[in-house]
């Protein structure tokens, strides 16, 4: 698989664990707005949305992956965004 091929099954994957993330443990729909990668040494890649209804609810998510496992990381959001945790 080449470079671009990969990087865009890590977006597919890290996309895809957000939303399950989220709809899961937070009972929440998201959108997905953005992503970047983050230095390749650290194999993580950072996701931005938002709440599905609610452009003010924001939240950025980084997730790691390792082959073909893919974990939540960290979690920044809007003050007005409530996780459970």
């Amino acid at each position: 698989m080449d470079q671009k091929n990969k990087e865009e099954q890590v977006v597919k994957e890290a996309k895809a664990t957000t939303i399950t993330y989220f709809k899961e443990k937070q009972d929440l729909d998201v959108v997905i707005t953005g992503h970047e990668f983050g230095p390749k040494d650290l194999q993580s890649i950072y996701i931005s949305g938002h709440v599905k209804d609610d452009r003010d609810k924001t939240f950025n998510i980084t997730i790691q992956y390792s082959g073909d496992k893919y974990t939540i990381g960290s979690i920044s959001k809007s003050k007005s965004l409530k996780l459970k945790y």
